[in-house]
């Protein structure tokens, strides 16, 4: 694996130093602690930050990806999120979160370690709303949705993941309903042992997936429960439906598109095991990578994940813990695309003190389009 000294140099240095201001380490910073008193406002919020910053390194074999920015060295998901907690009455509060994402060498401008026109700063999270014991929670804004929070979530759990299920994997995660979806309506509540989730989406703005077409979300919404079968181990299913358009302003042609996507999920943490195996049908959903309005969507797909890993407890040489592991997925289109891909892997997950951490996997896949194998390693400081 090849990587250059001076881009590893660069980001370690601003993960230390970075994390150096955070005062804190692997925990949420809390900058205002809620202790409500009678005549005191103030005191009724509770303002927590957080953040975590992401230099990664990924080496695909092949030519693939020679002289890719990934290979120089690239962010990998830096951010940083603030959340406000303000209580008014009886149980209820009024909470508020924002995560923002930054990409570090486009901040700086070090060539060749990011994407030509990628921004500096992305709006991952915002939204404001109610929270409850007894009547749940009830949010507005761009925030995870019901189908990530109880399917996909459970195998986001390494980093060369989300190849196989729906969040991520549609036109855009953003406006077709299925990631961080932006002007939803979210409600949450425990039922005995189930979490119960469900979601509106509102119209949104135009998305330009950069072909001359343009994508447009009427509407949808989502269902989704979580059964906490027992203490270690959850079962999710969830279902989200979005009405949308596609549309070429060239041709004044257009198209409407019912999409469905369905999951389940099981996450089983016996002891010091992690297993878990997520699967969902998606109708309408994935792209067929045509510039065509009226085939733009394949009829139905489907996709499988999976890991298996085991958490070995170290507490010393600040190290705390070693987890391997081995995960995997497959994803397949049943009709609008000749296309399958499948990915095995095996990883380990380095977890130190005051927050640090590295993962190092190596994936071997099998596509349609001969995609190279992977090798990525990650660093990672949590605060």
């Amino acid at each position: 694996m090849t990587f250059t000294l001076r881009a590893l140099t660069q980001a370690v240095a601003l993960g230390l130093v970075m994390g150096t201001a955070s005062f804190a380490a692997q925990a949420e910073i809390t900058l205002l602690k809620q202790d409500p008193q009678a005549g005191d406002p103030l005191s009724r919020l509770n303002f927590t930050v957080g953040g975590s910053i992401r230099p990664q390194f990924n080496n695909m074999t092949g030519d693939g990806d020679k002289g890719s920015y990934k290979r120089n060295g690239f962010d990998g998901g830096t951010r940083f999120r603030f959340a406000a907690d303000y209580y008014l009455f009886d149980d209820i509060s009024w909470i508020s979160y924002y995560e923002l994402g930054v990409n570090i060498p486009a901040l700086f401008d070090w060539d060749h370690h990011y994407a030509d026109g990628a921004n500096n700063t992305s709006r991952r999270m915002l939204y404001t709303g109610l929270k409850s014991k007894t009547w749940g929670q009830l949010t507005f804004g761009q925030q995870n949705s019901v189908y990530y929070d109880v399917v996909g979530a459970k195998t986001d759990i390494w980093d060369y993941d989300m190849l196989a299920q729906a969040p991520g994997n549609g036109i855009n995660g953003d406006y077709d309903g299925s990631y961080r979806s932006r002007k939803m309506l979210k409600y949450k509540n425990t039922f005995g042992d189930a979490d119960v989730y469900a979601s509106y989406l509102f119209s949104d703005n135009d998305y330009l997936p950069g072909n001359g077409l343009r994508y447009k979300r009427k509407g949808g919404g989502s269902l989704g429960v979580d059964y906490h079968l027992t203490p270690d181990l959850t079962w999710g299913t969830a279902w989200n439906y979005t009405r949308a358009e596609m549309r070429n302003p060239s041709t004044s042609g257009s198209k409407d598109y019912d999409q469905n996507i369905v999951g389940t999920a099981l996450s089983w943490k016996p002891d010091s095991w992690t297993l878990t195996f997520g699967g969902g049908w998606y109708n309408n959903f994935l792209t067929t990578k045509k510039a065509d309005v009226d085939n733009y969507f394949a009829g139905d797909a489907w996709g499988i994940e999976y890991l298996a890993g085991y958490t070995v407890p170290v507490g010393q040489y600040a190290v705390k813990s070693v987890m391997p592991y081995f995960m995997g997925d497959r994803l397949e289109y049943v009709s609008g695309r000749n296309y399958q891909r499948i990915d095995n892997g095996l990883g380990v997950t380095v977890q130190f003190d005051y927050g640090f951490r590295v993962d190092v996997e190596h994936v071997l896949t099998s596509s349609t389009d001969n995609l190279g194998d992977m090798t990525l390693v990650r660093l990672r400081y949590d605060f």
